[in-house]
């Protein structure tokens, strides 16, 4: 049995990725911490609509944690893998999970929320959830689970349900870091100028309007029972994670820097991806209330104000990633 103690992604009690809170928990039983897998979270991409009435949120496209930079910069290799073909199998997944735990690493193992008692999905909702495989008692058909995101230190589940729910799981390795975000201006500089996702800091703005007057136009939809409700949040809360994710990536890298201009942008992003919460609730109040083009309208001119900011914010990130550089 490993004892891994569940480590929270950030300071918010919902505003988090369960993977990330496993991947924070693995890094942090290592000694070493996972945020240069946030460098690319100030990319953001509003998608054509796929079919009449898609759901505003899913149009949403953040990008995905760097894991190409967890492993280069933290020296923790995480390597997710479909169930699928050979890997569907139970004894497959049962000696894969016993081979891993007995080299001394944990696994992530990803289920359906709908079959874990402990979700707030459960029996309500299909969405994913993930947790740390820490333990397995094959004669006693559990397994261990530690679960950050719900402060679940230790579950035991019967392997059963979770072989039946598992759909992906990821494996964790250690290498020695290649990269060191103590040059902390190459490394902004290097998140800025070469993002992995299809997005250029310069059309960030743009696609951020195009989200809010999509808004304005039609709403978030007109079924406001529960389950779409916690749908419409799992999709949206995609946004102000983001923003949070970066808001930590710039504050790992102040810990170096010490510069105030550097912390305040971190703190600024901080609160950007408050303010996109708070605006996606007052979504889901407007739909409430009828869905009035009046109350759409004010809330589009709140979502003007944030999306300057960002562009603000995203812009002086460049300009502190260059003047500094250029000082060197």
């Amino acid at each position: 049995m490993l004892s891994i103690a569940p480590v929270k992604s950030t300071p918010y009690p919902k505003l988090r990725s369960c993977i990330d809170d496993c991947i924070q928990s693995v890094a942090e039983w290592k000694g070493m911490d996972s945020k240069c897998m946030y460098g690319h979270a100030w990319q953001m991409s509003f998608a054509e609509e796929q079919a009449p009435g898609q759901p505003l949120a899913e149009r949403l496209v953040l990008p995905r944690i760097d894991t190409d930079a967890l492993s280069s910069y933290h020296g923790l290799i995480f390597n997710y893998i479909e169930r699928q073909g050979p890997e569907r199998s139970r004894g497959f997944l049962l000696d894969m999970l016993e081979s891993r735990l007995s080299a001394g690493m944990p696994v992530l193992v990803g289920f359906d929320s709908y079959d874990c008692p402990w979700c707030v999905a459960y029996r309500r909702l299909h969405t994913s959830h993930a947790c740390l495989a820490v333990g397995l008692d094959r004669p006693g058909n559990l397994i261990y689970l530690t679960d950050a995101y719900y402060d679940k230190p230790l579950e035991a589940v019967d392997i059963d349900v979770l072989e039946q729910a598992c759909n992906f799981y990821a494996l964790f390795e250690l290498c020695p870091p290649s990269r060191s975000c103590a040059d902390w201006q190459a490394t902004l500089q290097e998140m800025l100028a070469s993002p992995a996702g299809p997005a250029q800091p310069g059309e960030v703005a743009a696609n951020l309007q195009a989200y809010a007057d999509a808004y304005l136009e039609a709403g978030i939809g007109s079924d406001s029972s529960p389950d779409e409700d916690s749908r419409f949040k799992v999709y949206a809360n995609s946004l102000p994670i983001s923003r949070i994710r970066f808001g930590l990536f710039l504050e790992l890298l102040n810990r170096e820097a010490r510069l105030t201009e550097l912390g305040r942008l971190s703190e600024s992003y901080l609160k950007t991806g408050e303010e996109w919460n708070l605006l996606h609730q007052f979504m889901l109040q407007i739909r409430m209330t009828g869905n009035k083009p009046s109350a759409r309208a004010k809330l589009h001119k709140r979502m003007g104000r944030i999306i300057a900011q960002e562009e603000q914010l995203l812009e002086e990130c460049m300009q502190l990633a260059v003047q500094t550089r250029t000082c060197l």
